[in-house]
């Protein structure tokens, strides 16, 4: 079992953050470019503890990867953490907690835990699991950048 961690300080307040962390389109935007699941495009509900979905993971959005399970294990608003259980593919074991933890000045510290397994290809997948919250930890910037930033901040800029 590998484990990886990635944190980072966005400029929003973590109760913004915590609203969109619960929405599959949040996740859809954050990984957009690297990875699809198309059977999340159009849900529109917050996740939920309990729930399962199992669809197709594309690559670039064009390339076949997968059949991958996802299970809601935990979704805990007072902490406002979420906890996943999940496999498919290479993947036996995937294991993803989403974290936003307030600080000062409206902002947050989100972060991403990832145990996974993948057997022999355990190495393989550690580096496009790099590769991958690299790049989700910069979407997540610019999705705070275009639709999570306070009012008043936005007022300022459009004058």
């Amino acid at each position: 079992m590998k484990t990886f961690h990635r944190t980072t300080v966005l400029p929003a307040d973590a109760d913004r953050v915590w609203e969109a962390m619960q929405y599959p389109a949040t996740f859809l935007y954050v990984c957009r470019g690297l990875l699809g699941v198309p059977s999340l495009a159009g849900r529109s509900a917050p996740l939920r503890e309990g729930d399962q979905e199992t669809g197709l993971l594309t690559l670039f959005h064009l390339i076949p990867f997968s059949r991958h399970t996802i299970h809601i294990a935990e979704v805990d608003a007072a902490t406002r953490t979420i906890r996943t259980s999940e496999h498919g593919g290479p993947i036996r074991v995937w294991r993803h907690t989403l974290h936003a933890e307030p600080l000062t000045d409206g902002r947050c510290r989100y972060s991403d835990t990832v145990e996974f397994d993948a057997g022999r290809l355990t190495p393989l997948v550690a580096a496009a699991v790099k590769v991958l919250y690299r790049h989700r930890h910069r979407r997540w910037h610019g999705l705070v950048r275009r639709h999570l930033r306070p009012a008043d901040d936005l007022r300022r800029k459009v004058r």
